[in-house]
This record gives structure tokens, sequence and C-alpha cells, in this order.
């Protein structure tokens, strides 16, 4: 998607926006909807009544209730989290290394402007925090008698702020910039690294098939 928005004209931000938001759409619907499901499971099951019961048990007793729809619960949430996660990410950092180049927009940046650059967009793009804590509420396994049943996005939005109010939308927020720093430095400033060193050898061996012919 990156490639095809620059080839279509695109500026590296937008571009990264484009692909980012569609890699987290695709990621959110083919894996992240049943492992954040079930990494909530693990986190959240201690507040169930019974605690011996095993993740994979309370796993499959929601799929004989409900199907693959509650094994994927809360994948709404998920989806709009890593869409605008990853288009976060890569359309901050795009942005970031555009303003540290100025005027010259052909200019080579500094590895310390590129890391600045992905941890600058992955601290920003935790903008979305309540995505997350919707996502994780909408997944969590705790029984309360005030606790709506089968919430979705709006539901378990106002439950969240009659329990917490706004405030509540940003619990966990601090460890999750971290998180969101160092992997924005793997996929942005580890991405173009890895792709800038396999450019560089093949233009090395054109050149010296050149030099050969």
């Amino acid at each position: 998607i990156d490639y095809r928005a620059r080839v279509a004209g695109f500026s590296s931000s937008w571009a990264g926006l484009f692909g980012g938001i569609g890699g987290g759409v695709a990621q959110a619907y083919t894996t992240m909807g049943f492992c954040t499901f079930m990494k909530t499971v693990e986190v959240t099951r201690h507040k169930s009544a019974d605690t011996s019961v095993s993740t994979w048990r309370i796993a499959y007793d929601v799929f004989q209730r409900e199907g693959i729809r509650g094994l994927n619960r809360g994948v709404s949430a998920v989806a709009l989290r890593q869409m605008t996660n990853w288009g976060s990410r890569f359309g901050i950092s795009r942005v970031t290394e555009s303003i540290f180049r100025g005027n010259d927009k052909s200019r080579k940046l500094s590895t310390s402007e590129r890391l600045a650059s992905s941890a600058i967009g992955g601290a920003l793009a935790c903008w979305n925090q309540p995505l997350e804590v919707i996502r994780v509420e909408m997944q969590s396994q705790t029984k309360a008698a005030d606790r709506p049943q089968n919430l979705n996005l709006f539901s378990t939005a106002r439950y969240i702020y009659q329990k917490s109010g706004l405030t509540g939308f940003y619990r966990g927020v601090t460890p999750r910039i971290g998180l969101s720093v160092y992997l924005t430095v793997c996929m942005v400033f580890g991405g173009d690294s890895i792709k800038a060193y396999f450019s560089e050898s093949q233009k090395k061996k054109a050149s010296a098939a050149t030099a050969n012919a």
C-alpha cells in the first residue's frame, strides 16, 4: 500500500499513513482479534469466581456459546486501534522526518534523526489509548453486577466513563507509550534500515556487473 501510494504521487507522509491503516486493519481481522481476546482472558480471569479453569477452557466455552464471533469479541475496537496505531506511527514518523529535513527534501537524515522520528511517532500515536481501554473492557472476563452484557463500542465507552470518568480512558497509557516507541523504532527505523541495506547491495551488484561486462 505504501509503495502504491508513492507511485500514485502521494508524499511519504501520506503513503506511510495509508500503509499503516491498511496493515493495521489486515492485522486486526486476521490475527489480532483472537490473540488479544486470549491475552485479555489470561490477564482478567483471576477476577472470575473459578480461577482453576484454564484459559483454553474459557475460550472453548465461549466458542460453544457464541461461536467464532465470541472469540473475536472486541475486534471492531481492535481494528480501530490498529488502523489508528500504525497509521499514526508511520504517518507521524514521516512528518517528523520531513520537519528534520526542512527545505532540503532530498537531504539524507542522520541515524539520530531517524531514531528520533520513529520515537516521536511511536509516542504520539498513543493518542488512541481510549480505543485500547475499550478493547480490553470488551474482552475482559470480569463479572460485575453493573457491567452490561453484550458490550459494543458505545456501551463500553459509556460504562467506562460512568465508572472512572475521562481519566479512565487513559489507564495504562505510560507503559503503552514505552511499548509503542519500541515497536515503531523496530518497524519504521529498522524497516527503513533493512530496505536501505538491500537497496545498496543491489546497486553494488549492478555496478560490479557493469564493470565486468
